[in-house]
Formats: structure tokens, C-alpha cells, sequence
């Protein structure tokens, strides 16, 4: 809770610091003039890109600096370029790191997602499985992957997901109590997950950038209720109720 208070006074306080740069650019009190559309983006991505480097998140990092390169296209003449050429070298270079450091460097710097010695299913090939536990967790990188959860006293779900496609099917599965708590690690790609009717989706703490979380039919109540937790980057999260 406190992480995310201090997320929105940092948002907060660069919002205001927009503000007062745009009225002080349009009574030209600054040196150099900027149109508001570029103040506005450079703000957005300026935090995106500290929030990231912060939370030591590669992906956050090199796609902001791709977006404030597409913002100062023209005064780094660059415009042969964008957008398309620096968003694709932005993948490849993700998609690079990720390979490279993900053995000898992931420990100290992680630069996606959490690492946990008890990753389940397969990291890098598509497949399907079932899993069973208490607290499960679910990777897919460069994949396409579904798991079946039939767990008889579920109490947590990790989802770390990038770059490609996760199927997640909890009708099967049984709480361990009032609260299911699923932290959500996503970028670039789509997490589906399925649930029961009875169960209630609690979203609030799930963070969405640049990406869309669709909900699909209404919960009948009676069941227990699924907190969503972590964030989805560029990428679709949709939930099916079964």
C-alpha cells in the first residue's frame, strides 16, 4: 500500500510540474519553446522511465527511451526513423538483454519479474499442463502456454508473462479461504484467465500501461474474491467467466 501511495504522489507531482512548465512555455519565460503535446509526452515517459529504472524493469526503461526518442524525432533529426524502425530495435534489444543476462545478471538485476525457485511450466516452448498447490506460479516468455490450476486449497497465483501468450483455467480450482490473490507480471503479450461464475474480480491494485484489462460476463456471487496484483504493459488481460 505504501509503494502505491508513494506511485501516485510521484505521478502526482510530475502532473503539476507539467503544468507549470506548459504556462511558463506559453508566456515564453522560457529560453527555448516547446509544443504542449511534447511537454506533455516528455513528462508521461520522462516518470515511466524513472519508475522503471527504479523498479529495475528492462522493459519499462528501453521503450520509454524509445518513445522520447519518437517525441524529439525532428530536433535529433532523426525522423527517417520513427516510429516504426525505434520501436522494433526497442524489441530486439529487449528481447537481446532478456537472452543474454537473464542467467548471470537476473539475480542482482531483475529486470522483469520476480524470480522464484519454484517457476512452474515450461519457460521458453509452448505447452500444456496442470498444476496443483497452494501458491503456484506460471512463466511464459517467447511462448504460448495454458495451465489447468487444480489446486484443492489455492492461496496464490504468480504469473510472470512476456511476449507471447498465457492461458490460465481456474474453474477447477478451490480456494483456501475469502481471498485469491493473483500477482500479475505482464508485458507485451496476452493473459487469459478463466474463472468461475461464483467468484469476484477485485482489480484495484493491478496497474494497466498502455494495454487494456476486459472483464468478459458478471459474477453470480457466493464465491471467493480474486485481488489482482503487479501490472500489464502493452499487452491485453482478459478475464472469462465459465
Amino acid at each position: 500500500m505504501r509503494k502505491h501511495k508513494i506511485r501516485e504522489l510521484f505521478w502526482g507531482l510530475a502532473f503539476v510540474a507539467a503544468a507549470v512548465f506548459l504556462v511558463l512555455n506559453q508566456l515564453h519565460l522560457l529560453t527555448f519553446h516547446l509544443g504542449i503535446g511534447t511537454i506533455i509526452w516528455t513528462i508521461v515517459f520522462g516518470v515511466c522511465l524513472i519508475e522503471s529504472a527504479v523498479n529495475k524493469s528492462l522493459f519499462g526503461v528501453i521503450f520509454s527511451i524509445a518513445f522520447l526518442l519518437i517525441v524529439y524525432a525532428k530536433p535529433l533529426h532523426i525522423v527517417k526513423l520513427v516510429p516504426w524502425t525505434i520501436l522494433i530495435a526497442a524489441l530486439l534489444l529487449y528481447i537481446g538483454f532478456t537472452m543474454i543476462f537473464k542467467k548471470s545478471f537476473w539475480p542482482k538485476f531483475y529486470f522483469g519479474y520476480k524470480k522464484d525457485d519454484s517457476d512452474q511450466g515450461d519457460f521458453t516452448e509452448s505447452s500444456t499442463s496442470t498444476i496443483e498447490g497452494e501458491d503456484i506460479v506460471i512463466n511464459q516468455h517467447l511462448s504460448s502456454v495454458s495451465r489447468y490450476v487444480h489446486s484443492q486449497n489455492l492461496r496464490r497465483v504468480t504469473v510472470n508473462s512476456s511476449l507471447g501468450e498465457a492461458e490460465i483455467y481456474l474453474d477447477q480450482a478451490k480456494p483456501a479461504g475469502a481471498f485469491i490473490t493473483m500477482d500479475i507480471n505482464a508485458s507485451l503479450g496476452e493473459v487469459e484467465i478463466y474463472i468461475p461464475k461464483s467468484w469476484k474480480i477485485d482489480s484495484r491494485r493491478l496497474d494497466v500501461t498502455l494495454g487494456e484489462l476486459e472483464i468478459n460476463g458478471e459474477s453470480t456471487g457466493g464465491g471467493p474474491t480474486l485481488v489482482l496484483t503487479g501490472q500489464s504493459r502493452l499487452g491485453e488481460l482478459e478475464i472469462y467467466y465459465v
